[in-house]
């Protein structure tokens, strides 16, 4: 049985530190390798931590991003989080009465803070930015093959919506 772990949320903002962007890039690499095995389309491009890096700079803080890290209470000055989330806002035709709902991009827990909570309060913490931004719908996309994405996403109350078919030309 694991040991109870409290922990706290860390939104980024413009005032964030640097360290601070650079476990969340170094999350987001161990996230798609992850992803990468489950499908080779999810190979991230060479060098995609520095594009990155200067677009969580530029939109953390605001109101159609939301970059957040999570942290052990026991790590108070804050150097190794234990988690991260991603999420902003996807947009449909504005013939639809909902035309604009929040969508997690990422959600990641490093696997030895797995099975306590930790993923809950990131996606808890999310759902508080969606609301403040009046969006009542949240979406995202798991892998037909990522087992335990979906197990984790049903438990947390996700249904399933709508399917994404592809074909290569």
């Amino acid at each position: 049985m694991k040991q109870e772990v409290n922990f706290q949320v860390v939104r980024l903002t413009d005032h964030h530190q640097p360290a601070q962007i650079e476990q969340f890039i170094a999350m987001m690499g161990r996230m798609y390798d992850y992803h990468a095995n489950l499908h080779p389309d999810w190979q991230p491009k060479t060098d995609w931590q520095k594009g990155t890096t200067n677009w969580i700079q530029n939109a953390a803080g605001g109101n159609e991003w939301f970059f957040a890290l999570l942290y052990s209470s026991l790590d108070e000055a804050l150097q190794k989080a234990a988690g991260y989330i991603l999420a902003g806002f996807h947009y449909e035709a504005p013939l639809f009465i909902q035309n604009r709902y929040g969508y997690i991009v990422d959600l990641w827990i490093e696997p030895e803070q797995r099975g306590n909570g930790a993923a809950q309060l990131l996606l808890e913490a999310a759902f508080v930015f969606f609301r403040e931004q009046g969006t009542p719908r949240v979406q995202l996309e798991v892998m037909v093959n990522n087992e335990r994405g979906k197990e984790f996403w049903q438990k947390a109350g996700f249904e399933p919506f709508e399917i994404v078919l592809r074909k290569d030309i």
